[in-house]
């Protein structure tokens, strides 16, 4: 299974995600320093720094669950 993480942060709910086998397919994440922590933790998964530039044209392949978490 593949999410779309919105709002990352520094990826507290996909880590949590990773443990039950949910692989995150990208992060969307505007804070400059928790794009970076994202980045290390997980490296090579691609990180949109604007909500708005979401889109659903299969660059990212399949997405099964599409989850964020709101300040």
């Amino acid at each position: 299974m593949r999410a779309l993480s919105l709002f990352s942060g520094i990826g507290g709910l996909d880590l949590a995600a990773e443990l039950c086998g949910i692989e995150t397919a990208a992060f969307c994440e505007i804070e400059p320093f928790a794009c970076r922590i994202l980045a290390k933790r997980f490296p090579g998964v691609p990180i949109i720094n604007d909500v708005r530039e979401v889109v659903a044209d299969g660059s990212l392949g399949t997405i099964d669950v599409v989850h964020g978490g709101f300040p």
